[in-house]
């Protein structure tokens, strides 16, 4: 098992200690909060082949504004957390979406937090599903974003989109960079802006570098339980669904799907959304999420978002 070896101090966190939870399972998992930690939490997951850094501070920051305590942490294989070596993790069992969704679990409980806000994006949507599938008494409600049941039949994108996302990364760089970069462009929001993704994506790679094998490791997870619907469909938290209308990574028909199967979720569709998080969609996404979140701490049903 291999940590990056990374600075894992933060000065943008709110927390006071060096923020690396050591779970049972032998994981290392890095995260930082915001906000005051009497208020309700709100636990933030992010995409393939991304990092915490995908949920930016001044997003982070905004959605504690609305009175929540917000963690952003890095998934298994991403990030400062744990990076298995090129065997995989000990014993050499795959691990999948349950494994994923028991760090999630195991942060809180390091953390001595009760329940959260589950909110996940893309992956971490797959992931905060599994959360709530099996972990209802820890998941104070579901915010799915940008994410699937499995269904091979609904949100699927064309060939280039796939080519491009699967395309393994350039060595150098300031290529890397510039690919991700072209790679955003095909699925970015209306608000996309070239510069601030281009030093997104360097502060990433400054960050941390995610092995190709450590990839492949999640999107292997992401597939592995093929049509998750009839887990979903076990779902019994308040669950808000939330996609964007010009998302081409996962089409909004996969949205459209995951509130259909999951028992009383509400579908939002946010107009010029794609599968990011530029600056431009916050005044769309704060909403869409601590409508939610809200509506069920005062025990009452989920709130139309508005755009």
């Amino acid at each position: 098992m291999r940590v990056a070896r990374l600075d894992r101090r933060s000065p943008r966190s709110d927390n006071r200690a060096v923020p690396v939870a050591d779970l049972p399972s032998g994981m290392q998992i890095f995260h930082e909060s915001f906000g005051d930690s009497t208020d309700p939490t709100v636990l933030l997951m992010h995409g393939l082949g991304s990092q915490l850094l995908v949920w930016e501070e001044g997003l982070c920051r905004l959605l504690a504004d609305e009175g929540f305590h917000i963690i952003r942490y890095d998934h298994r294989d991403s990030g400062l957390s744990t990076i298995f070596g090129l065997a995989g993790p000990p014993g050499g069992r795959p691990y999948d979406l349950f494994d994923m969704a028991t760090d999630a679990v195991d942060l809180l409980d390091h953390l001595e937090i009760a329940d959260a806000h589950v909110v996940g994006f893309s992956l971490g949507g797959m992931v905060a599903q599994t959360f709530a599938v099996a972990h209802p008494n820890r998941c104070r409600s579901l915010v799915s974003m940008g994410s699937s049941t499995g269904n091979p039949e609904f949100g699927r994108p064309d060939g280039a989109v796939v080519a491009a996302m699967l395309a393994a990364s350039p060595t150098d760089p300031v290529e890397a960079v510039e690919k991700e970069l072209a790679d955003r462009r095909l699925w970015a929001s209306i608000w996309h802006d070239d510069e601030h993704a281009r030093t997104v994506f360097a502060g990433y790679r400054k960050r941390s570098i995610q092995p190709r094998h450590a990839f492949e490791r999640q999107w292997a997870a992401a597939t592995s339980l093929g049509n998750r619907e009839a887990l979903l469909a076990t779902i019994e938290v308040p669950t808000r669904v939330v996609h964007g209308s010009v998302d081409t990574l996962i089409t909004a028909s996969a949205g459209e799907r995951t509130a259909v199967v999951v028992p009383g979720a509400e579908f939002v569709l946010l107009e010029g959304w794609g599968h990011d998080m530029a600056p431009g969609a916050w005044p769309v996404l704060v909403p869409a999420i601590v409508g939610h979140c809200h509506a069920v701490d005062l025990n009452g049903g989920p709130v139309v978002a508005t755009t």
